[in-house]
């Protein structure tokens, strides 16, 4: 097999075997994979309609990894925030989905 050919090889089973990382708990750049205190994935599943509600789900979520939440922005569809180290800088920025509560980041 020659060059492209593993690298192809690689590709897809790189596309085909991701999902179940995520599904397996493997680390993320917060240490373990995160979750909400009910352990059911990286968010509410529920609408989050108030600055108070994002920052207590960010706060179930991201409360463990050693991070503070900075400022939440509140935009139409969604919250916008901070992620900080103990040093208060910024690590991350995440947005919250209002609709479905799902948490990601933007970078």
């Amino acid at each position: 097999m020659n060059h492209s050919g593993t690298a192809s090889l690689i590709l897809v089973l790189a596309l085909v075997l991701a999902p179940f990382s995520y599904a397996a708990g493997l680390p993320s750049s917060y240490g373990n994979f995160i979750t909400t205190a009910s352990n059911h994935g990286y968010g509410e599943k529920k609408p989050v309609t108030t600055e108070d509600e994002a920052r207590k789900l960010l706060k179930e979520s991201f409360g463990k990894k050693g991070v503070r939440i900075g400022e939440i922005t509140e935009k139409e569809l969604l919250f916008e925030a901070e992620i900080l180290d103990k040093n208060r800088q910024v690590i991350d920025r995440v947005i919250i989905d209002k609709r479905t509560g799902r948490i990601r980041s933007i970078y």
